[in-house]
């Protein structure tokens, strides 16, 4: 129980279905607004499609399952933090894609392996819109820092799982790099403020041993 007595698993029910609601809200923002803006740079130029990377690209939704799974384990005043800081990434996030929309141009996938053919799958469900800033590149790098935060000890794991899913944003050409450095300076904000808010709220994690009072258990 929390200090309004309220239950925890209502307090994280409510943000788990603030998280699914916003996380829908993507999908109405991805279509064809005018004016459209590309941000391609000379160095997308010289990135290879690499279809492979398709597998890291999708697994940021298991990385995301895994760390809210994670997280609900802790206190509400932990998960709320985590909840927060993924609010804000897609808050600030679509307001950018309302506001500024990009498009990236995706090359043809001639190959017939598998990895090929999901890439092909992925690119027919997925519009080439609202590339700036790369939620993939946010999210990850998200988690990396709030699993950093908590003092896990497969925070290093976490970091790797979410370099890689940064590269397959390139690499399988659903982003520019300027989208990979604005997704990454979103994911600073959202999480330098979801920390201060929390640290600022009453009873706030000031500590890191707060934020993960069963990491050695």
């Amino acid at each position: 129980m929390n200090r309004n007595r309220v239950p925890d698993w209502l307090v994280k029910g409510i943000c788990l279905v603030v998280l699914l609601l916003l996380f829908y809200v993507y999908f109405p923002l991805n279509s064809l607004r005018e004016p459209v803006h590309s941000l391609e740079l000379t160095v997308d130029d010289h990135i290879p499609l690499v279809s492979a990377f398709v597998f890291p690209y999708l697994s940021l939704y298991l990385l995301l399952v895994v760390s809210l799974g994670r997280f609900l384990k802790a206190e509400t005043k932990v998960f709320s933090i985590l909840a927060l800081a993924i609010s804000l990434d897609l808050v600030i996030s679509y307001l950018v894609f309302l506001f500024y929309q990009t498009q990236v141009e995706r090359p043809a996938i001639l190959g017939s392996d598998v990895s090929s053919s999901i890439l092909r799958w992925v690119y027919s469900n997925d519009q080439p819109f609202n590339a700036f800033p790369s939620l993939h590149t946010s999210l990850s790098a998200l988690m990396a820092l709030l699993w950093g935060r908590v003092g896990s000890r497969f925070q290093p794991v976490i970091a790797l799982w979410a370099l890689l899913i940064i590269a397959s944003t390139l690499f399988t050409k659903q982003h520019y790099m300027a989208d990979v450095l604005g997704g990454i300076a979103v994911a600073l904000v959202s999480y330098y403020a979801a920390v201060r808010l929390g640290s600022c709220a009453p009873g706030g994690a000031n500590e890191r041993h707060v934020f993960w009072r069963r990491r050695h258990r």
